[in-house]
């Protein structure tokens, strides 16, 4: 079970995976390791709050802004935009491969 799905669970709102494996959280598309990165500053219900407040976009825009600073870890891991295989923008951590790199087939 990913973190999101017990989150969703708990009520703190419109919180899915994706069918791959992504975080959907009110049409927020957030990879594994950006959620992750988010839980760190934010808690559910106020990214949930975020997303409804401001939509998908806005809120992308937002937490790109947030933690373009963002050095929880001491690693420099950022948010990044990028594109899932179905080509609609998702957050990313900014270490992490895009899927293009992977080998993974895109349509």
């Amino acid at each position: 079970m990913k973190i999101w799905e017990v989150h969703a669970s708990l009520g703190h709102g419109p919180i899915r995976t994706t069918p791959d494996g992504d975080a959907d959280v009110g049409g927020l598309l957030l990879s594994e390791k950006a959620y992750l990165l988010v839980m760190r500053a934010l808690r559910p219900q106020e990214l949930t709050a975020l997303v409804a407040a401001e939509g998908p976009a806005g809120a992308a825009d937002r937490l790109l802004v947030q933690f373009a600073g963002f050095d929880a870890d001491g690693t420099g891991r950022t948010l990044t935009l990028g594109r899932t295989r179905l080509g609609e923008p998702i957050l990313r951590r900014n270490d992490e491969v895009p899927l293009a790199e992977t080998g993974r087939l895109s349509p």
